[in-house]
């Protein structure tokens, strides 16, 4: 018995011992812009979804989005000004490098998003419209804004938001790099899953409109032409 109380005890103290990972500032600062990017796409699939419904709900649902953004669009714009000057700056001259990274990026920030509104609204269909009012009141009146949904994240982006405003050169030298890439958007891991499921062949679209978060894609699918819309990385066939 004391053989395995020994054993034990050494094996906590092994525990407490082994060192733990220290997170730098650039992941810290990585983390809090995925975020970003992942709460701001989680309120526009939570809106299309409730929009749907009825025009009641389409209105509350773009009232919804407005308020949202009037309070956390700084936040937001800050976190994406950082993520794409990093992305340019680090990929200099490899834009497919880049633009991997950044549709990557994207996808698990989307793919979180939709897991996450499916929990909000996911409900039977005769409970989903008082789920969907009381979900866009909720994102109207701040109970879903960034800085209380979670403070940690929110006080890193207001370190980038104060850091934007005194670094205009190097936005500006961003912008510019920016426009030197090809037209490859952050959203094609997204077309190519809604491509995909039309049954169309990979690697046969292309971007027409490539400025985040807006993009449109165009492509050739069974002698069809199509095009697929993106907003914030959520995409859909423009009928």
């Amino acid at each position: 018995m004391k053989i395995i109380t020994l054993v034990i005890a050494l094996a906590v103290l092994a525990g407490c011992a082994a060192p733990q990972k220290v997170v730098s500032e650039a992941e810290r600062q990585q983390q809090a812009v995925q975020w970003a990017i992942k709460e701001e796409v989680k309120l526009r699939v939570v809106a299309a979804e409730c929009a749907q419904l009825d025009g009641i709900l389409e209105a509350a649902a773009n009232y919804a989005v407005r308020d949202w953004h009037l309070r956390n669009g700084d936040l937001v714009n800050s976190a994406d000004d950082h993520f794409t000057y990093h992305m340019a700056m680090f990929n200099q001259g490899n834009w497919e490098g880049a633009t991997s990274m950044s549709q990557q990026m994207v996808y698990a920030a989307v793919q979180k998003a939709e897991i996450e509104a499916a929990a909000m609204i996911g409900v039977e269909p005769e409970d989903k419209r008082s789920v969907c009012m009381k979900t866009l009141d909720q994102y109207k009146q701040g109970s879903f804004d960034l800085v209380k949904v979670n403070p940690l994240m929110s006080a890193q982006l207001n370190d980038l938001k104060s850091s934007r405003s005194v670094q205009k050169e190097r936005l500006a030298l961003q912008k510019a790099v920016v426009k030197e890439a090809p037209k490859s958007g952050r959203s094609l891991y997204l077309v190519e899953k809604v491509w995909a499921q039309k049954g169309c062949a990979r690697g046969a679209v292309s971007a027409l409109v490539s400025k985040w978060p807006d993009e449109v894609y165009h492509g050739i699918c069974k002698d069809e032409s199509i095009v697929i819309a993106c907003k914030w990385g959520n995409c859909k066939e423009l009928k």
